[in-house]
Parts: structure tokens; C-alpha cells; sequence
């Protein structure tokens, strides 16, 4: 089983509705397969629920929910983009992605990403990766030796675009 990370204290809402989502996909192919009630149990036995919603999760594995408004209620960031993994990763349980089960997938992932501004996180990305690559410079220049033979066999070698300092 992959490594999910939960904390032993608590089950936030965030997380149940996570797990609730995880049970909504498995019925979205008309089947909740024997593979998908394992892994499903795996993480309710890892989770300190409560006898509630240990109740709530068996009759969602009898009855299907509607995917979209469970997943309204996961507000955590952790977990928005940690049902996608999951979600996933139960949809593929039965050896098989039915279109149905794509649609949803699909659907979350655009739930998931909804309001996030790709462009800034492009150009702070560009900015932290200008900063690192400019630290990176000046490190590598100061052991660039200058003068002697050495200095001499690194300018020529720099000039042909080799850069014997370069990591």
C-alpha cells in the first residue's frame, strides 16, 4: 500500500470527507470490487474514527454519494490535493479506468485547481529559480582560478563552452 500520511489524533473534516470521496469513486464503475473494500478498510483501520463515521463510511460503501458535494467540504489544501492521489489510486484498484470514473477524475482535478493563479506560481518559480541560479554563479566563480596555467586551460575550455566547474 502507498505511504499515506494521517495523523493518529484527529480526524479532521477534511480528512473524513477525503475518505468519503475515495468511497464515492469506487461506485462510479456500478461495482465496489473486493480490492477497493480492502484498501478502503486499510485506511478506515489506520484512521481513529468515530463510531459515527465509521457509520457514515459503511453506508457510503453501500449507498454512492454524489463526489462533487463531498468534496465541497474538503477545505484543507493538504487534502484537496491528496484525494486526487488517492482518488486515483481507487479508481485503478479494479485493474481497470471505466470512462465514468475518468469523467469524475477529471471533474476533481478541475475542482482541485479551481481559483489557483498559474502564472504566478509560474513567475515566483522563475524568480526563486533566477536567485538559485545566480547564487549558483557567483559560488562557482570564486573557485574559478585566474591567473597561471589553470586559468589559462579554464578560459580556453570556457571559450568552446566547457565549463569544467559546472556541477
Amino acid at each position: 500500500m502507498a505511504q499515506e500520511n494521517f495523523d493518529k489524533d484527529n480526524v479532521s473534516t477534511s480528512k473524513f470527507y477525503m475518505l468519503r470521496c475515495l468511497i464515492a469513486i469506487a461506485h462510479q464503475d456500478g461495482v465496489v470490487c473486493d480490492e477497493e473494500r480492502a484498501y478502503i478498510h486499510a485506511l478506515m483501520n489506520r484512521l481513529p474514527l468515530t463510531s459515527e463515521q465509521e457509520k457514515t463510511l459503511t453506508n457510503d460503501l453501500e449507498t454512492p454519494q454524489d463526489i462533487g458535494q463531498l468534496f465541497s467540504y474538503i477545505n484543507d489544501p493538504r487534502y484537496r490535493g491528496q484525494v486526487l492521489y488517492f482518488v486515483r489510486i481507487i479508481a485503478y484498484k479494479d485493474g481497470t479506468l471505466s470512462p465514468s470514473e475518468q469523467e469524475i477524475l477529471d471533474r476533481l482535478h478541475a475542482m482541485a485547481t479551481d481559483g489557483i493563479d498559474i502564472e504566478t506560481i509560474r513567475g515566483d518559480a522563475q524568480k526563486a529559480a533566477a536567485i538559485e541560479i545566480g547564487q549558483h554563479e557567483i559560488n562557482i566563480d570564486q573557485y574559478r582560478p585566474e591567473g597561471g596555467l589553470f586559468g589559462l586551460f579554464d578560459r580556453i575550455m570556457l571559450h568552446y563552452g566547457i565549463d569544467l566547474l559546472k556541477e
